[in-house]
């Protein structure tokens, strides 16, 4: 389905330190919309050199100056986007599976353009009071170009409705799971038109990237260190791929420490790395930069983490010359990645992840093993002198982590399999 971009003065202004019209085009790949028509009005030549052809983002992009000239390139179905908004993917996904002619709006917003519905239809677009926001997004059909007419699609719709039969879209009845960041958020939109709403969607889209369910150290201390990161770098030339590369260099930089015997100093920059981990998600999630290529990320964080157990058991291996630490290792390993492939597969074939699939879940997952837990234990056993006990107790709590989320996914599973609902959110 072709989508079009209405786009205005304001579409260069920069949210996060992306352009608007840039950051509505990652929105709409991420929503797979990759063939994209850009309305620029007269002028756009500032528009094209920002923007491109869209090869760079794997998608066709066509410019048009106005609505006449659109209208005969448009056979089909589309989806129109105006450009001074900044809309949720889940949005742009709704609009693209249904029939018809739609337009969005949203229930819990009273301010703005309203729109009027009745039975589902909308009757009219008004600033007066309505049943809700019109939130910057409609799906038209191939019939409404021949009356297209001016840039204005906000005034044009106003004008159509009343000749036409547009579905009401409510957004705030869209599925508010999101998986990546294990918690409910409501699909976001906001109209960018001042300096201040820059700053509030700035504000929101920071807010609207914190995952929820995550181990006491994560939610107490890296979760505002990292907020306050991100705020202070969203609008700074900073990719959230630059971002992954400096933490894996920093990473491995205490493997290196752990493999030469140096633990303290490795202990103290694996804390370092903790708050970096959790910078790149953010830092896409603000700045509207998601990938599919980003997820590999998680597999990256998981080579760094066993290298540090393994550079640590070798090295308290070289302090005592015995194979209790290499054992307490291996353990470690095993069980850690045991725990890890259950969690995997329980959210490939569930779609929810296991650590936020019931309150159970959510509870333990504040204590559950992994690197920021285990962190803590070698630093404590580096001070006291004791770094064996640190492998101890990483193999220990992976073993209880991994018996844990073995009986609680088998349990989910089973449930599923009989057809009963065990989702508690």
């Amino acid at each position: 389905m072709k989508t079009v971009i209405m786009a205005s003065e304001k579409s260069l202004l920069k949210l996060c330190g992306v352009p608007l019209i840039k950051r509505l085009l990652y929105t709409l790949r991420a929503a797979d919309l990759r063939d994209v028509i850009i309305v620029t009005g007269p002028g756009g030549h500032t528009l094209k050199e920002v923007v491109g052809g869209g090869q760079d983002l794997g998608m066709c992009i066509t410019y048009v100056e106005d609505l006449p000239q659109l209208g005969r390139m448009l056979n089909e179905a589309f989806l129109v986007v105006e450009g001074d908004y900044v809309l949720d993917e889940r949005i742009l996904k709704k609009l693209a599976q249904g029939e018809g002619m739609a337009i969005a709006y949203d229930s819990r917003a009273k301010g703005g353009i309203q729109v009027a519905v009745e039975g589902g239809r909308v009757r009219a677009l008004c600033h007066s009071e309505g049943d809700g926001a019109y939130v910057g997004a409609s799906r038209c059909a191939p019939e409404v170009p021949p009356i297209l007419k001016g840039h204005n699609w906000t005034a044009f719709l106003a004008e159509v409705v009343h000749s036409s039969d547009f579905a009401a879209l409510d957004v705030a009845s869209i599925e508010p799971y999101v998986a990546e960041i294990r918690r409910e958020l409501p699909p976001l939109w906001f109209r960018i038109e001042s300096q201040d709403d820059l700053d509030r969607g700035k504000r929101m889209l920071v807010e609207g990237a914190q995952k929820r369910t995550l181990d006491v150290l994560a939610w107490y201390f890296n979760r505002p260190i990292e907020n306050w990161i991100i705020y202070h770098i969203a609008d700074l030339p900073i990719t959230p791929n630059l971002m992954s590369v400096l933490t894996y260099l920093v990473a491995f930089s205490v493997t290196f420490l752990l493999f030469s015997g140096q633990l303290l100093p490795a202990s103290l920059l694996a804390f370092v790395v903790n708050v970096m981990d959790g910078l790149d998600g953010k830092l896409a999630r603000v700045k509207g930069m998601a990938t599919k290529l980003g997820q590999l990320e998680h597999s990256f964080d998981l080579l760094y983490e066993q290298s540090w157990y393994i550079a640590l058991a070798w090295a308290v291996h070289g302090l005592r010359g015995d194979l209790l630490p290499l054992a307490l290792g291996f353990a470690a390993l095993l069980f850690d990645s045991f725990a890890r492939h259950i969690s995997m597969q329980f959210r490939q074939v569930m779609g929810v992840a296991l650590a936020d699939y019931a309150p159970f879940d959510r509870l333990f997952r504040r204590f559950d093993g992994r690197r920021n837990i285990y962190t803590i234990y070698i630093l404590l056993a580096t001070i006291f002198g004791v770094p064996l006990y640190a492998l101890l107790a990483i193999a220990v709590h992976a073993l209880l982590t991994s018996v844990v989320y073995a009986f609680r996914a088998a349990k989910h599973l089973r449930h599923a399999d009989l057809g009963l609902t065990t989702r508690q959110r």
